[in-house]
Order: structure tokens, then C-alpha cells, then sequence
């Protein structure tokens, strides 16, 4: 609609130029930085083809905006010469839609020998972009005067006429084709690589049909490639927040499945008969206990228990009554202990039990739930009952194998001594605790 109009002369607006070049260049800056961060993210190589267009197209504006005539000194630009501007324009167009193409290519065919060297890339893209920046402006810089003439006396017909312009419309036009070709515009971001192409494509029609800096067609073409850098960065953003997103859903999900799989090993390392702590689980609770007594300075009292008699119910009696007996045993000793107890089974019919008391009361203590575990196992009857081995030590000093050690011994003491008793390891441990 506005190619009719695009020669007419627009009002001269100052701060148009280096507001739009301003803008134009920091979104391009953060693009080249939020692809670097996708790419770092995601290793997707093919990424780095758009953040090497983006960085090489803002270093490319930055030196075209230092040679606008006007920008910094008045009717004179600081680098260059009168064609300077022009054949920025022309290469930072051009850079930007061959690194889409380059992607959409990527996107459809990557040769094998590519993808055995795919942690070079990178570096390969470093490379070229490094050598293409210093070719480009080196020859608009200062070799200027051998380029063709592109624009005379603000006039810049000479685009359309020299093919330079159609030449654009071709290379942005490709890009647009096999993007569409190798992605079928499927996702969200080869849309809006579609339209920013679409508005590049834009910004060379008008531009040309302009025909001269501040018409209608030049204004409208600046705010083109400004809607191109923008719907980029757009891109970008809502990719990155894409990946954030993902990001913490992973991070949800794998503390999920650790807890998770912290009680599978929990369960695991459980009793299937009893509901009590194996071994693993048991000294692992008992250290956490020792832990907390440690810091109250408290002592600790260990008491493993072997069930007397269940031999006999299991030969006489059957295994299914056996293991009532030790379902019961293990009920026995929950309805015992206190809430900070912990009990354990450890063996067949060996369980063990792990309490804190202050040093003075430690003995008492572990002596008074030995006595109700032997009379509530005595309870259950068929002749089963239980001897019990109790090791004593400062929570600070105890070492898990010693301790189970000197219970086990306190317990077959007990059982010498008639059964269905209790046993109190070594004498001077005794004392040392008490």
C-alpha cells in the first residue's frame, strides 16, 4: 500500500536515525548474547549460525552508525566515505538472512563430517565470523572508493539498478524457502524466523522504492528492520524463558524422583515382614540419633535382642507361626519404646534397639525398657521368649561395630545365665558411663 507513496518526502525527524540505530544495535547485542546462552544450554549448534548473524549485524551497525554524516560531527561521518553507509546496510542485511539460511540448511541436511565434529563448530563459526567482520570492513572502511556506487548525492536508486537490492530480495527470499522446507514453520520459533525474514524482506522493497534517506519509504524501512530485530529478540526471549521454564519443571521433577526414590530405598532397606529397619536403615537412623545426643551430651544405650525358643516354634509349630511370632515381637517392642527409640531387625530372630539418656540415666533407662521388651515378649507365649545384651557408651565415643560387638556378648551372658534376662556389657563401661 505504501510503495505508491514510498519516494515522497518524509518530515526530517533528528532523533529518528539515532534513536532507531540505538535500538537496533542493543537488540542485536542481546540476541547474540541470549542465543550464546540457549546454545550453552541446549548444544544445539545449529543455534550459533542466527547469534553469529546477530553479532556479526550489530558489529556492522555500530560502524554504520559511527559513519552517518551528522551522527557524532555535523555533515561529516567519522569512519568511511559516501558509500560507506549504504554498503553497511547492504552487508548487514545480507549477513543476517544467509545465517537464517545457513540455519534453515542445518536444519534439513547436516553432512556426516559435520556431525562427527560438532565441539568445532563454535570455533570454525568464531573463525569465520572474525574473518568476515574484518573483509567487510576493511573493504567499506577503507577500500571504499573501489566499491561500486551505490548512492548518489543521497539518491540510492543505484541499489535497485545494480542488483545489489535484487540480490537481497533472492538471498532473503531462499532463506524463507528452505526454512519453510526444512522446519514446515512447525514450531514457534521457525514462525517468527519467518516473520522476521518477512519483515527484512519488507524493509529492502520499501527501502528501494524510497529511493532517497528521510522519504516515506526509508522511514517505513527503518521501522522494518527495527520490527525484525525485534521479533528476534522476541524469539529469543520467549525461548530462553521456554528453557527456564523447562528448567525448573526438571529441577521439580528430579527432587520429586529423589524423594521418590529415597523412599523406594527406604523401603527397601525396611523389614517386608516387621515394617522394621534392616541393618543398612537402622544404623543410619542410629547415627542421626547418636548425632543429636551428641550435641545435648547425652549417652547412648544399645540393646540387641535374640528371641529364645523360636527355633522349637518354627521346627514344631511351622514357619507361618513363626513369622507371627516375630510380627508380634516387633509389636512388642513399638508399643516399649519411646517416640525417639529406634528399633531394628537385624537377623532371623535377632533385633536390636538404639536410645539417648543423660549420662546419670542411661543405665535406668536402658534397664527399664530391657525389663518390659522381656516381660512383653514373655507374653506372647508359646513358650517364646527373649534375652537381651545392652551396651552403654558416651555419644560422642561410640563406634557402631564395638558397641553391636559388646551387646551381642552382653546377650549370650544372658543367655548362659538362664534366658529371658537382660545383661549389661562390662563393668567399667558401666562406670565410665554413669
Amino acid at each position: 500500500m505504501l510503495l505508491p507513496v514510498a519516494s515522497v518526502m518524509g518530515p526530517l525527524v533528528p532523533a529518528f536515525l539515532p534513536s532507531y540505530q540505538t535500538a537496533t544495535v542493543v537488540a542485536y547485542v542481546i540476541i547474540t548474547y541470549l542465543i550464546f546462552g540457549h546454545y550453552r544450554a541446549t548444544k544445539e549448534v545449529d543455534l550459533l549460525y542466527i547469534g553469529a548473524g546477530s553479532f556479526y549485524a550489530a558489529v556492522i551497525l555500530i560502524v554504520q552508525f559511527l559513519a552517518m554524516p551528522g551522527a557524532f560531527v555535523p555533515q561529516v561521518g567519522l569512519l568511511g566515505g559516501a558509500q560507506t553507509t549504504i554498503w553497511l546496510w547492504f552487508l548487514w542485511h545480507a549477513g543476517l538472512a544467509l545465517s537464517i539460511l545457513l540455519y534453515a540448511v542445518s536444519r534439513w541436511w547436516s553432512p556426516s563430517w559435520l556431525a562427527s565434529h560438532l565441539e568445532r563448530v563454535p570455533n570454525w563459526l568464531i573463525a569465520v565470523v572474525l574473518a568476515a567482520l574484518t573483509a567487510s570492513l576493511l573493504a567499506v572502511v577503507v577500500f571504499h572508493e573501489q566499491l561500486p556506487k551505490l548512492i548518489d548525492n543521497g539518491n540510492f536508486h543505484l541499489v535497485t539498478t545494480s542488483g545489489i537490492g535484487p540480490f537481497l530480495q533472492i538471498l532473503t527470499a531462499s532463506a524463507m524457502l528452505i526454512l519453510w522446507r526444512a522446519t514446515g514453520f512447525r514450531a514457534v520459533l521457525h514462525v517468527w524466523l519467518a516473520v522476521a525474514l518477512v519483515a527484512l524482506q519488507c524493509d529492502n522493497v520499501i527501502t528501494m522504492a524510497g529511493g532517497s534517506q528521510f522519504s516515506i519509504g526509508w522511514y517505513v524501512g527503518r521501522c522494518n528492520a527495527l520490527i525484525s530485530a525485534t521479533v528476534l529478540l522476541l524469539i529469543y526471549l520467549r525461548e530462553m524463558n521456554q528453557v527456564y521454564l523447562k528448567t525448573v519443571q526438571d529441577a521439580r521433577l528430579l527432587a520429586l524422583n529423589n524423594a521418590m526414590l529415597e523412599v523406594r530405598m527406604d523401603q527397601v532397606r525396611m523389614d517386608d515382614l516387621t515394617g522394621l529397619p534392616s541393618r543398612s536403615l537402622f544404623l543410619e537412623l542410629a547415627e542421626t540419633l547418636r548425632n543429636s545426643g551428641t550435641v545435648s551430651r547425652q549417652a547412648v544405650a544399645l540393646l540387641f535382642i535374640d528371641l529364645d525358643g523360636f527355633k522349637w516354634i518354627n521346627d514344631n509349630l511351622g514357619h507361618d507361626r513363626g513369622d507371627v511370632v516375630l510380627v508380634e515381637v516387633a509389636a512388642a517392642l513399638r508399643s516399649v519404646l519411646r517416640d525417639s527409640d529406634i528399633a531394628g531387625r537385624v537377623g532371623g530372630d535377632e533385633f536390636v534397639v538404639c536410645l539417648v539418656a543423660p549420662a546419670l540415666a542411661i543405665k535406668a533407662t536402658a534397664t527399664a525398657v530391657a525389663s518390659r521388651i522381656v516381660s512383653r515378649v514373655a507374653a506372647i507365649g508359646d513358650g517364646i521368649g527373649c534375652s537381651i545384651g545392652i551396651a552403654l557408651c558416651q555419644a560422642e565415643s561410640l563406634e557402631w561395630d564395638s558397641a553391636l560387638r559388646q551387646a551381642d556378648e552382653a546377650m549370650y551372658q544372658a543367655k548362659r545365665q538362664g534366658k529371658s534376662r537382660f545383661t549389661v556389657y562390662g563393668h567399667s563401661l558401666i562406670d565410665e558411663v554413669a
